[in-house]
């Protein structure tokens, strides 16, 4: 049973619930996509290409464009995050991080390192869709991280490369970036806009303005627009709903949960304690 069903620009989420002596309804491929298989609970199995395999929470299954495959389970039910990232797309992640033309990817199919960050990463994820905030390329950046991520862990074609990379530090692009976004934090700011102000690829915008300013570049423009916010309850009587449009924020709900979450208390009780 299907109890959770994402589908993003570059990513599917899902979550499978299969009761005792249960199985996919039939075998299967996802056409152009990876699928990630991480059990959350139970034993399950999985037959890959008539290969069966036991899982558990220490084992992550990769199986590959076109790769026909269906999950079942025994005495036990189990619960099941899938995790669909287009082939094309976590091809254009690893060339851009690699700054090479095009690198075609393949990984192994089974993992036995842990796969905790990418299931906080497919947490964040569902977390970020249920509150719609949707705002400064959050959902992008969070695709961005889960295909880096899978790059990182899984072995693969990739590896040996991967390895070798060299991390780029304290760019000065970045801050054209800073200036860029103190301009023009009240207008809609997407990543691509943000990347293009930095003259760098979209991967190494965001890890490379990571490790300079310490946060992701949406949380770097929250952090300005609640700055701005906090300066114009002091100085205006302006009512909290124009602020929070006023400063850039798409609805009043976001600005009122990211002052709250950034400052510790209510918009409208911080005014009154002014």
């Amino acid at each position: 049973m299907r109890v959770l069903n994402l589908k993003l620009a570059n990513s599917k989420l899902m979550m499978t619930h299969l009761p005792p002596f249960s199985s996919d309804p039939v075998k299967h491929d996802h056409g152009g996509d990876y699928q990630i298989t991480i059990p959350i609970s139970g034993s399950p199995f999985i037959e890959i290409e008539k290969q069966t395999r036991s899982m558990n929470k220490a084992l992550r299954v990769i199986t590959s464009p076109g790769e026909a495959h269906f999950h079942y389970t025994g005495e036990s039910e189990s619960r099941l995050l899938l995790i669909n990232l287009q082939k094309e797309f976590v091809d254009h992640v690893a060339s851009a991080r690699l700054q090479v033309c095009h690198i075609d990817t393949a990984f192994r199919t089974y993992g036995e390192n842990s796969s905790e960050k990418l299931v906080k990463i497919a947490n964040d994820i569902i977390q970020t869709n249920l509150l719609n905030e949707v705002a400064s390329g959050k959902l992008e950046e969070l695709e961005w991280a889960l295909a880096d991520t899978l790059l990182a862990i899984q072995e693969g074609s990739h590896s040996e490369k991967w390895r070798k990379e060299i991390t780029l530090n304290d760019h000065p692009l970045i801050k054209n970036v800073l200036s860029f976004i103190h301009e023009h934090y009240a207008s809609e700011l997407s990543l691509e806009e943000l990347a293009k102000a930095s003259r760098l690829s979209k991967y190494h915008f965001i890890r490379t303005f990571k490790e300079a300013a310490g946060c992701t570049p949406g949380q770097y423009v929250t952090k300005v627009r609640l700055e701005r916010a906090i300066d114009l309850l002091r100085t205006t009587g302006l009512d909290i709903t124009t602020i929070g449009f006023a400063v850039g924020f798409g609805s009043l709900t976001t600005f009122e949960r990211s002052f709250k979450k950034g400052y510790g208390c209510s918009v409208s009780h911080y005014r009154k304690s002014l």
